[in-house]
């Protein structure tokens, strides 16, 4: 009996599946509200006087 020959495998790029396990990682969880109440901002209000604000037009 004559041995068939072998079928090339088909080779399908995924590249979602290829790179999911690169993207798709448990993140830590920070509470903002939590955070708040501790007084915790993330971005300082009142950090410079207006001196140094050079787009502050004096009226």
């Amino acid at each position: 009996m004559a041995k068939k020959k072998a079928e090339p495998k088909v080779v399908i790029h995924n590249f979602v599946a290829k790179h999911m396990h690169e993207v798709n990682q448990s993140q830590v969880f920070v509470d903002r509200k939590k955070n708040a109440k501790r007084g915790y901002d993330k971005h300082k209000k009142g950090r410079y006087s207006d001196d140094y604000l050079p787009f502050l037009m004096a009226a």
